[in-house]
This record gives structure tokens, C-alpha cells and sequence, in this order.
């Protein structure tokens, strides 16, 4: 007869076994929210889960947050498009692996009214210099995001300090949240072409000033050495790591939104 005793030790092993099952057959990732607010991550978990049986959980972050996360042992692999930070990171955690696969671009979006005339400039920098001189509204992520930190850049290069036009909201939000907001407040941002084509049939905002050079946007995989870290197998890890650079490829490729391409592979060596 079984005691009260065994019973709940028997249930004990039980939950343990169901709780460990699970992150058995699953890779934990960080990954840039513009990966997810224009739809490729769930394309890519779903495609990978369908090919090798494993599910892809990830922490949607900003690039700076998914570096930290990496940084703690939190996970071990992210994918960011922030290259200046990336080259410091593994400069600093010498990880397994670093890789640029793909691009996109970013565009600067507004009201189609264009108050301060942003269609006009010749260079990103020149169209934030407008939004400046013009005391327009501007949404920025302040986030220490991919997309914070280029929309930083171009301020820069703009020669102006953004934090003296009263009308420049620094919001703290994801990308499709900032969109959003942005369209509320008919004001201007920085945004990744992807995210906000996902969303453009919702949004009065429109792409006022695209195809500057600098405005490239390059995404890479991280994938940092092997640490010990209860619930994880790192071997899954790797073997995402290595279909994303491979089999992920044509996934990536024929991702489209509304019949446009949205992403572009960097090859290899």
C-alpha cells in the first residue's frame, strides 16, 4: 500500500520530469523586437520546429537588453543589428560565434501632410535637422534599442541636440508600440522598413524619406560559448544557430509582407 509519504514524493519526481521535458525540446533565445513585430520570428520558429521538432522561446528586447541578457548567461544566443555595440560585446565576451546574415533598412515615417518638409532633405541627417528646425514632434524609442541607437546617430550627424525641441517624446516602447503611438500623435520616427510595413494598413503615417545609405540596417547571430545553465542544452542552441546560417537562408528570403521582400542575406565566406 502506498503512504501518503510516497505518494507526494512520486508526485514530486513528477512535476520535476514534466518541468524539465519541456525546456528539453526548446532553444532559448533574445531576439530585436523588429524580428518580431514584422512577423519573420514566428515564421522562422515555425519553420524550424516543423524541420527539427523544437520550439524557439524568445525574449523579445531591444538589442542593448539582449546583449545584457547574453552578457548575464541568461541565454546564449541573440540576434541584434546594433554592429558599433555588437563589435564591442565581442571584443569584450569573445563568444563562439559572430555572424552578419541579413539587412534591412530603416525609414523615416511621419504625417503625409510632412510639416517639416522632410521629402525635400537629400540626406537622413538633413531630414532630422528639419524635424529640429522645425520644432516637429518626433517619437524616439529610447529604448538603447538597434533603432535608438541609429536614430542617435543621425541626430549626431545632424549636428543638433534633440533633447532642446520640447516637442521630441521620448516614449521607452517597442517598435510596433511606438508606431503606434507616433500615428496617434502625428508625429515623426525612426523605423525599421519591415515593422512598419506589417502594420502600414492601420497606420495614417507614411514613409517620408527612405534610401540614404546610412539608413542600412544589418542584423547578426550571436552565439556565445557553452556555460553551464540549469533546464538549457546548449547543443539545441548550437543547432539553431547553425539552420538560421543555413536552412533559415530561403525562409528569410522568401519572407515577404503584402508581396514586398522585406530581408536580404549577407553571404558568407
Amino acid at each position: 500500500m502506498i503512504t501518503r509519504r510516497w505518494l507526494f514524493l512520486l508526485l514530486a519526481l513528477l512535476l520535476i520530469h514534466c518541468a524539465r521535458r519541456v525546456p528539453d525540446r526548446a532553444v532559448e533565445i533574445a531576439t530585436t523586437t523588429s524580428l518580431q513585430g514584422s512577423g519573420l520570428l514566428d515564421v522562422l520558429s515555425n519553420e524550424f520546429r516543423r524541420q527539427t521538432g523544437l520550439e524557439v522561446h524568445a525574449f523579445v528586447v531591444g538589442s542593448g537588453q539582449a546583449m545584457n541578457l547574453a552578457r548575464k548567461g541568461t541565454v546564449d544566443l541573440i540576434i541584434t543589428h546594433d554592429p558599433e555595440r555588437e563589435g564591442q560585446f565581442v571584443a569584450t565576451m569573445r563568444p563562439r560565434m559572430y555572424r552578419q546574415f541579413m539587412w534591412n533598412d530603416f525609414v523615416i515615417i511621419g504625417p503625409p501632410s510632412d510639416p517639416a518638409g522632410i521629402r525635400q532633405a537629400k540626406t537622413a541627417a538633413g531630414a532630422f535637422r528639419r524635424i529640429d528646425d522645425r520644432r516637429a514632434t518626433f517619437c524616439s524609442r529610447n529604448d538603447q534599442s538597434g533603432t535608438h541607437m541609429k536614430e542617435l546617430d543621425l541626430w549626431r550627424l545632424s549636428r543638433v541636440d534633440p533633447l532642446t525641441n520640447p516637442q521630441y517624446l521620448r516614449m521607452g516602447q517597442p517598435m510596433a508600440y511606438l508606431l503606434r503611438s507616433a500615428d496617434e500623435l502625428q508625429a515623426y520616427a525612426l523605423s525599421d522598413r519591415a515593422t512598419y510595413d506589417a502594420l502600414a494598413p492601420k497606420l495614417k503615417n507614411v514613409i517620408l524619406y527612405e534610401g540614404d545609405p546610412l539608413l542600412r540596417n544589418v542584423y547578426a547571430l550571436t552565439l556565445m560559448r557553452e556555460r553551464k545553465r540549469r533546464g538549457t542544452d546548449y547543443a539545441h542552441t548550437e543547432r539553431f544557430a547553425n539552420w538560421l546560417l543555413t536552412d533559415g537562408r530561403p525562409v528569410v528570403e522568401s519572407f515577404r509582407i503584402r508581396g514586398h521582400r522585406e530581408f536580404f542575406w549577407i553571404a558568407g565566406d
